[in-house]
């Protein structure tokens, strides 16, 4: 017996669609590595590997969480709202041995309370001048928000049941430039289908 098949509209959207994350918005999915991170300065971070419930991928989110001088940095805020919306109450550093994107083998330092659990996140799309003059493109984890219900840590430390903060980013969310010699304000988001450049030491 052989399967018949339906159209299924959605399935025909993603099969044009790229596979990372290029638009400033709400996404729902669950962090794939959360590694880890120390810049040549001695800032300490943690870089997060983002999948959404569509497939989009979003890599080099990093958070510092603190400066070379053990200071804690506003990363760490973001961080703590992660883990409450997660309801991850502590994290510990664990070694683990992963696939880099050529299928090698690589050691890295991660988070695994962090892993494979489902995420909501505002994500910010920032434009930025690369070392070599050329413009390029990260995002910023804006906020992040529960999964099933859409609340933020504040809402959920304060016992909310009705999520009210999201509607309100989202409708006032725009990109950042931060280009070498560009206005600073917000600029439409543009598709493309190539993936985020890594920002790592550009700023550290």
């Amino acid at each position: 017996m052989q399967r018949s098949y339906t159209a299924d509209p959605a399935a025909a959207r993603q099969a044009n669609a790229n596979n990372y994350i290029d638009q400033s918005g709400k996404y729902i999915g669950e962090f794939s590595l959360a590694e880890a991170v120390t810049s040549k300065k001695g800032t300490e971070g943690i870089e997060f590997s983002f999948k959404s419930r569509e497939g989009q991928q979003a890599n080099y989110l990093t958070l510092w969480t603190y400066n070379e001088r053990g200071e804690a940095l506003y990363g760490y805020k973001v961080l703590n709202a992660i883990m409450t919306v997660m309801g991850v109450s502590e994290l510990q550093p664990k070694q683990a041995t992963i696939k880099d994107a050529n299928g090698n083998p690589r050691q890295v330092v991660g988070f695994p309370a962090l892993h494979n659990k489902a995420v909501g996140l505002v994500l910010q799309k920032v434009l930025y001048t690369k070392n070599d003059g050329k413009d390029g493109y990260k995002f910023n984890i804006f906020a992040p928000f529960q999964a099933s219900t859409e609340l933020t840590a504040k809402e959920v430390l304060d016992g909310a049941t009705q999520p009210k903060a999201l509607s309100g980013m989202i409708a006032s969310l725009k990109d950042k430039d931060e280009r070498t010699g560009g206005d600073y304000g917000s600029q439409p988001a543009s598709a493309g289908g190539s993936e985020p450049d890594d920002p790592f030491g550009d700023e550290f």
